[in-house]
């Protein structure tokens, strides 16, 4: 049913594929954001202070891309479908029980390991890692979605959770998140995710077989150990480091941020709220650019640009109305680096090899998230603002977009097998 239902629809099925995990993005990438909104009433509850708070943050984000490389080897190995549902029963309970801390322990323990466990079975790795099988040639299209999606999540929830804590509490904010992930992700993971176009008798883009690859020579699969001895996967690295570092900072440190430069909680997150939303649309747009002019100047320009919102960012104060309007000329450089990566990512080591290779490069993501959490707490108690990590935000930016745009994008040859010389009589 599953087959003749994929192939028989007049939308290439691979959209659904997209769009389901899209939505998977959206929660997952939204949960991430909403931990701004959490700091302030956790801190005041439990007794911790603010550095405490980020470290378990920090922690969190470490384990989440800890498990990514397993998480994406598995998806690449076992398949999408029973990694996602499995996540996302996990992750509903996680958050739930989030909601039930009464301890740092605890809360070290649920969030910094349960939830982050969850969150990447569901995350954008996964969805790379199907989405790429899929599309060749609108590789980088089709990638955005989960970028926008992402945006969204962020644009979306961050306000919707600041309006629930303020109303219900913390506690039960966490109850109703569990509650949606599962109601609303689980289906997804059960009906409509299908490992790729060929487990359906298609093929990628739906285009005709011998027109599907793009012209494209490259190897279909690429072994980790492999892709670790190349410098595209380095420079790769390079870059998502310092988005994981920058985004972490802006998630975890941005309403508190702007709430101690004078902003109300609801307008600090109306904020990131319209970041996010200009984000989502834009990612679509620069999805269609990439997929012309090449991935690597899009994600140079999306780095160095970011460094610019950071900066103005920390240095408006006072303003609502400049803040929102850097909010929504900031968005375009917020949406699009994971997705230009992953494509990058297949383009150069083959689309069965996202789940894997993207995996690793997204630890490292994760690391520099790990990082910019903990720094930004760290700074703030001995400096007592947020100016200095801000600075090595957008510093580390700068450093990205020089790295992006030195990538070799050329895609790796796949290996070819000489043909046996027939023996010649009487030789030994």
């Amino acid at each position: 049913m599953a087959v003749v239902s994929a192939r028989s629809t007049r939308v290439f099925y691979g959209w659904w594929i997209a769009l389901t995990f899209a939505v998977m993005a959206f929660f997952s990438s939204g949960i991430r954001f909403t931990v701004g909104p959490f700091l302030k009433p956790i801190v005041a509850d439990l007794g911790i202070d603010r550095a405490s708070f980020s470290a378990v943050v920090s922690l969190g984000l470490f384990v989440y891309g800890a498990f990514m490389p397993l998480v994406g080897r598995l998806v690449d190995r076992a398949g999408a479908r029973p990694v996602t549902v499995a996540g996302t029963v996990l992750l509903a309970a996680a958050l739930a029980a989030t909601g039930q801390v009464t301890r740092l322990w605890q809360l070290v323990l649920v969030y910094g390991v349960v939830v982050a466990l969850g969150l990447a079975a569901t995350g954008h790795v996964v969805g790379s890692a199907v989405v790429s099988r899929w599309f060749t040639r609108r590789r980088a299209t089709a990638l955005s979605l989960l970028g926008s999606a992402s945006m969204a999540g962020m644009s979306l929830l961050v306000p919707v959770v600041m309006w629930l804590i303020l109303t219900v509490g913390w506690r039960a904010t966490y109850g109703v998140l569990g509650l949606l992930v599962l109601v609303l992700v689980l289906p997804l993971g059960l009906w409509v995710v299908r490992e790729s176009p060929e487990s359906v008798g298609l093929t990628p883009d739906g285009l005709p077989a011998a027109a599907a690859t793009g012209g494209r020579p490259g190897a279909e699969r690429t072994e980790v150990g492999v892709a670790l001895q190349s410098s595209p996967f380095w420079l790769l690295s390079g870059g998502m480091f310092t988005c994981g570092f920058s985004m972490s900072l802006l998630s975890a440190h941005g309403i508190p941020m702007l709430t101690d430069h004078g902003y109300a909680p609801m307008l600090a997150s109306w904020a990131l709220g319209l970041l996010g939303g200009s984000s989502m649309a834009c990612a679509i747009v620069l999805g269609t650019v990439a997929d012309r002019v090449g991935r690597r100047p899009v994600l140079a320009w999306l780095y160095a640009t970011r460094a610019l919102l950071f900066t103005a960012m920390f240095l408006v104060h006072d303003s609502p109305a400049a803040l929102l309007l850097i909010a929504l000329l900031g968005g375009v450089s917020m949406s699009g680096s994971l997705a230009m990566t992953s494509a990058l990512t297949a383009d150069i080591f083959g689309r069965f090899s996202v789940g894997s290779v993207f995996g690793a490069i997204f630890l490292v993501h994760q690391v520099g998230a790990a990082a910019g959490s903990w720094l930004g707490g760290f700074l703030f108690e001995l400096t007592g603002g947020y100016g200095a990590a801000f600075t090595v935000a957008s510093a580390q930016l700068l450093v990205g977009a020089a790295l992006s745009i030195t990538v070799d994008e050329r895609a790796r040859r796949a290996p070819r097998l000489a043909a046996a010389t027939p023996a010649t009589p009487g030789a030994r």
